[in-house]
């Protein structure tokens, strides 16, 4: 009887255990991989911005989203603030140009004064045809110029970061074309252009205390990140450091490192556009 009652405690305690196991990759799943960012446009929208404020529409892909790469959105809300900008997160995981694209219009309804756009790495990340160049092209013109006419917006667009840490691999050719195309819509339909992959480029160069392996997509490393991030709660640079890259956390997303250096490079080109500007450019496009 005894025997009986250790092995059915046994049992409770596994069961348990497991159960708070699945739990917890559940909880991971959805913070990593569903949950949507807390200012996204719609729940803007919703309450509507401050009297008196400078909106700015952060646009792109997962980096932008945040849920498994540092949340420069948030950092720019904790520093610019108290000088009266708002900012708004239209990040979203796995999106293309193509998606951001189908989804302009949400960013229009928040009728921003200031749009910076971070999107591209989806479109090259598996593959990157002359057709898929061209597309990008024309999905990136069709964003800007419809931000430019229908809310008269500055725009900035920012080049791709690197895909993993090999940066002279066939990956990170790719990317080196894809950005060749952002600076020639910049400069083109009259964005600023801010040069992101040139800054985490010099930083993977100057560490010189690592040897970069090839760019795979491992769900693997998505997974664990996710599982660190909210159930270990470690750092997104710890996570890093455990996986011996410089920018990166599991070779697509951004670490703390990295997401700092896309703030600093939103906030300067705030910094170089008055407030007066942005809010004048709104102003006269709803006359």
């Amino acid at each position: 009887m005894h025997y009986l009652s250790t092995v059915a405690a046994i049992g409770f305690i596994v069961a348990a255990i497991s159960c708070m196991l699945l739990a917890g990759l559940v909880a991971s799943f959805y913070m990593g991989f569903v949950r949507k960012p807390r200012n996204n446009p719609r729940a803007w929208l919703r309450k509507r911005a401050r009297s008196g404020s400078t909106t700015v529409v952060c646009a792109g892909d997962s980096h932008t989203h945040a849920s498994l790469s540092a949340d420069y959105v948030a950092n720019l809300q904790n520093r610019l603030g108290s000088r009266g900008y708002e900012f708004i997160n239209a990040g979203r995981n796995g999106n293309t140009s193509l998606d951001l694209l189908n989804r302009l219009d949400e960013i229009v309804q928040c009728q921003p004064d200031a749009v910076s756009v971070m999107i591209g790495t989806n479109d090259v990340r598996t593959s990157f045809s002359k057709a898929a160049e061209q597309a990008l092209e024309q999905n990136l013109k069709t964003i800007v110029s419809q931000l430019r006419s229908e809310v008269r917006a500055r725009v900035a667009l920012l080049s791709v970061s690197p895909l993993g840490e090999d940066l002279a691999g066939e990956a990170n050719q790719r990317v080196g074309r894809c950005n060749d195309v952002i600076r020639r819509v910049a400069e083109q339909c009259g964005a600023d252009y801010l040069p992101l992959n040139e800054s985490l480029r010099a930083l993977i160069e100057k560490s010189g205390s690592h040897s970069p392996h090839p760019f795979k997509l491992r769900i693997g490393l998505l997974l664990g990140a996710a599982v660190r991030r909210y159930i270990a709660h470690q750092t997104w640079d710890t996570i890093a450091g455990r996986n011996r890259l410089i920018v990166h956390t599991d070779q697509i997303h951004l670490n703390d490192r990295a997401g700092k250096v896309v703030a600093d490079l939103i906030a300067g080109w705030l910094d170089n556009t008055t407030r007066g500007d942005l809010r004048g450019a709104t102003a006269r496009a709803a006359l």
